[in-house]
């Protein structure tokens, strides 16, 4: 996949309810459900009832980072 290309693709939901899936070390799991809040060339922003997280587009691509559109 491409950066671009992800971009893209997250520009079009912008606003949207997501739900992400955070895989990280040791088999550990974070999942929760946000609003796609901005875009940004590098990074996108996912806000959360009380939090706020940003995520790269390279780990949408090393599938560190799962979207998920509600």
């Amino acid at each position: 996949m491409n950066p671009h290309v992800i971009r893209e693709n997250l520009t079009m939901h912008k606003g949207e309810r997501v739900q992400v899936k955070v895989y990280g070390m040791r088999n550990k799991t974070d999942s929760f459900i946000g609003v796609l809040k901005d875009v940004y060339p590098k990074i996108f922003v996912i806000e959360t009832g009380s939090s706020i997280r940003t995520f790269s587009y390279s780990e949408i691509i090393s599938k560190e980072v799962v979207l998920s559109f509600i």
